[in-house]
């Protein structure tokens, strides 16, 4: 698990956050100071901070190939944490579900293809943006994640994963911690988290379930209907709040769902949900691993899963939030001349 340290000194727009603009809770663009040493990393504890410009000029190549900042701007998944979905929409059929389809079925895919809302999402997003509105309309922050190689910074689809400190109150605030803390989202794990980070978030999940704070008072322990009415607010549009309660999926099983949903109202698969979820997107089933497995024995020696073991029947729930540690899909970090960055 990494011991390295990267740091980016940068500020938040607050306004960017629903309902002042359409961020959700959990991803956030951070403009990137402009002094030598805004990002900087060091190997272990113990070694000295030195800056680094890998990421100048450079692409993140995954499922997406983008700069890692863009006019100035890192876009940040926060790491550790899935907020109730503000607006998911549907994944693009891939080359294998379009091969046959008539071009009635491709309509009927587009027309359901909007962006879905979970209940709490709203709400999650508006005491985010009003938390950190407290203190400014923009803050100054420092971005942090535990890496050792430029490849582990960021995830398949550009975003780099780490937590964000701000200044809020006259304290520092970790916004992931905060987040939890709140009831406002669930710890969700990955593989290129580190022990002390999944250890502090589980810590704080404890507490937070034990209160029945929003999140955990709302789970749902079963998959019910899709409601395809249920979509993103509009800026400003404050009055959904007044309705904003129901059972709530983890994140990562509502995204799946909402994929599978779109192409069964568009008569675009005939499988049911459960066969779905074990053949994964595009025939890459997610991988997870139980939480005391890869605690105790490391991404390299706990055993695999495959998620749709932990939902029986399509319907049944049989996990919890933070019992799974997901694989983090892979992305490759390159310089101007394609050749791999390995070192900062």
């Amino acid at each position: 698990m990494p011991v390295g340290l990267l740091e980016v000194e940068g500020t938040i727009d607050v306004g960017q956050f629903w309902p002042a603009g359409r961020s959700d809770a959990d991803t956030t663009k951070v403009v990137v100071t402009v002094a030598p040493d805004a990002i900087r990393f060091r190997k272990n504890d113990t070694a000295p901070f030195y800056p680094t410009r890998v990421f100048d000029n450079a692409r993140v190549k995954g499922r997406t190939s983008t700069p890692p900042i863009k006019n100035g701007k890192l876009t940040v998944r926060l790491q550790g944490i899935d907020a109730p979905e503000l607006h998911y929409m549907p994944s693009p059929l891939s080359a294998a579900e379009k091969k046959g389809l008539t071009d009635a079925k491709k309509q009927a895919y587009h027309e359901v293809t909007h962006s879905y809302r979970q209940f709490l999402g709203a709400t999650a997003t508006k005491a985010l943006h009003d938390f950190l509105g407290s203190s400014g309309a923009t803050l100054a922050c420092r971005v942090f994640t535990h890496v050792d190689a430029p490849n582990e910074v960021f995830d398949t689809y550009g975003r780099l994963v780490g937590d964000i400190e701000v200044t809020a109150g006259g304290e520092k605030v970790d916004i992931n911690h905060w987040l939890v803390t709140q009831g406002l989202a669930y710890p969700t794990f990955y593989s290129s988290m580190n022990e002390d980070e999944i250890r502090a978030f589980l810590a704080l999940t404890k507490t937070a379930r034990a209160k029945k704070l929003l999140v955990w008072k709302h789970l749902a322990k079963t998959i019910g209907a899709f409601d395809f009415d249920l979509r993103e607010p509009k800026v400003g549009e404050t009055s959904v709040l007044a309705t904003d309660k129901g059972p709530v999926l983890m994140p990562k099983l509502f995204r799946r769902y909402t994929n599978w949903s779109a192409r069964k109202k568009a008569k675009v698969t005939s499988q049911n949900f459960q066969k779905y979820l074990g053949e994964g997107s595009g025939g890459k089933p997610d991988t997870c691993y139980e939480i005391d497995d890869f605690l105790a024995n490391g991404v390299h020696s706990a055993t695999p899963r495959n998620f749709a073991e932990f939902v029986e029947g399509g319907k049944t729930i049989k996990f919890q939030p933070e019992g799974l540690v997901f694989g983090e899909a892979p992305s490759t970090l390159v310089g101007a001349d394609g050749k791999v960055i390995r070192e900062f």
